[in-house]
């Protein structure tokens, strides 16, 4: 697969009070899809909403409180229904910086979010966050499947959206009519409309198609870090990064194992059986990275099965890889680059 920025744009920031409605860069991005398993990461998000600073309820870290003297909010503005419509990211430098958290409440009184997962110790009261719109199905690819991928009765003629679950993969695909009627379904779950399946911001996804095609979007890239939960095993992660370090169009800003953070969140050891592993898809299977930390192999990232041959300068794939993590859960900080 390959990705395409084709334009970026400046926006404006806009001040209400202490807090901001910001568009810093919107642009077009392509995804060139390949027959077979496609692995996606959304560069460009859909829409930055809010910009503010926040204070953290006593007792209780997955309640904040927006600040502003001029700011409003109303009751369910960024949690509509019964899925998830918008999350947050802390930007302010610290121990905090890229956590992301999708919001499940919101209420006008005290302009109070309540959030999936709490805010991480250390982060204080006046930090500041972003309120991020979230993806669906139906923006992604259009309500009506504007993106032209393989509709079908069932899914084992369609083509397929896998959303990670946790232990696996949730299949998604267009329904063109019949038993289970005309729209986004899931796999296994009748007739109820999909069209409203959020994204996770930050997660990968993965595309298996049966002819290749291209998918536009159109949305705001997000710079900075992004923290993410790796769970014991797999775990697919997206490359937010809106440009890519290799290939058509690469740019030195594209990100690397060496510039993407991954050495400082990851398990490393002598061995690639006792390391975590970084698995970058290469069209037929993948291929195995993991950062030695001495013997034989000496200090630095390396390829399973490469010996000592240095592999800093390896490029992340420009939709998503996977993480296999050896150990307990653990948060990771990813770096995107700033733009």
């Amino acid at each position: 697969m390959k990705r395409l920025l084709l334009s970026l744009l400046c926006g404006l920031i806009a001040s209400v009070g202490p807090a901001q409605v910001t568009s810093p860069i919107v642009g077009f991005l392509t995804l060139h899809l390949q027959p077979g398993t496609n692995f996606m990461g959304f560069a460009l998000q859909p829409g930055l909403e809010l910009q503010t600073p926040f204070t953290i309820a006593s007792g209780d870290r997955q309640q904040v409180f927006l600040q502003g003297d001029l700011l409003t909010v109303a009751d369910d503005q960024f949690s509509a229904g019964p899925r998830p419509t918008h999350a947050i990211e802390i930007i302010t430098p610290g121990t905090g910086e890229g956590f992301t958290s999708v919001i499940t409440a919101t209420v006008a009184s005290g302009r109070q979010l309540s959030l999936a997962e709490a805010v991480p110790a250390g982060v204080a009261n006046g930090a500041v966050l972003k309120i991020w719109r979230l993806w669906t199905l139906g923006e992604v690819f259009g309500a009506n499947n504007q993106a032209g991928l393989t509709g079908a009765e069932s899914a084992g003629e369609a083509d397929l959206v896998l959303l990670p679950n946790g232990d696996g993969f949730d299949r998604y695909f267009y329904c063109t009519g019949g038993a289970l009627g005309q729209g986004w379904r899931l796999d296994g779950a009748g007739s109820t409309p999909q069209a409203d399946v959020p994204v996770r911001l930050g997660a990968g996804a993965a595309l298996f198609v049966r002819s290749a095609k291209s998918v536009v979007l159109t949305g705001q890239v997000k710079s900075g870090r992004t923290r993410v939960q790796l769970r014991t095993g797999h775990n697919y992660v997206a490359n937010l990064c809106p440009v890519i370090a290799s290939g058509e169009n690469a740019s030195t800003e594209g990100r690397t194992l060496a510039n993407s953070g991954l050495a400082a969140g990851l398990q490393g050891a002598t061995v690639s059986e006792q390391a975590d592993l970084v698995l970058l898809w290469n069209g037929t299977g993948y291929d195995a990275y993991f950062h030695s930390t001495g013997g034989p192999l000496d200090s630095g990232w390396r390829k399973v099965g490469a010996g000592a041959v240095d592999q800093a300068g390896v490029a992340l794939p420009d939709g998503a890889f996977v993480i296999l993590r050896r150990g307990a859960p653990v948060t990771l900080a990813l770096n995107q680059g700033n733009f």
